[in-house]
């Protein structure tokens, strides 16, 4: 691996890693909101996300250290919980489609520039996002 795909690399484990955990506590919060409203379906769902978005930032943590790199420093964005339900879903929606549209793109650099088991684990994280998308109903 060439200098500059290994900071390549780094930078995107470090971005996904990022994203990964914003989402889960963004997740996890508005899934609190949800049952101090009394929707305990739809925390449920959005504990049960959190929980996927936690094993996902696993994933990407075990990759960084199986390639020598130790996760960095994360500094996450601030929680939108949303005014009502419809509010949380949609702010819900689009952290997905961000992290969908991240791993799209960085799926396809790997596909073009180094097909090798760290793109073959973002272009798996890419189709479990679009997943959640549609859980979402986005």
């Amino acid at each position: 691996m060439s200098m500059r795909n290994n900071s390549r690399v780094i930078g995107l484990l470090g971005r996904a890693l990022e994203l990964e955990m914003e989402s889960a506590q963004q997740h996890a919060t508005r899934a609190t909101l949800a049952s101090l409203w009394g929707q305990h379906s739809l925390a449920e769902q959005l504990y049960s996300l959190s929980d996927e978005e936690m094993g996902h930032a696993d994933l990407v943590t075990r990759q960084m250290l199986l390639l020598g790199f130790a996760p960095p420093a994360l500094s996450l964005a601030p929680v939108r919980p949303g005014r009502d339900p419809e509010e949380l879903l949609a702010l819900s929606r689009a952290k997905e489609w961000e992290t969908v549209r991240f791993y799209e793109d960085a799926s396809n650099w790997f596909r073009r520039f180094q097909p090798d088991e760290t793109g073959a684990l973002f272009a798996h994280l890419f189709n479990e996002e679009l997943g959640h998308v549609r859980q979402l109903g986005g």
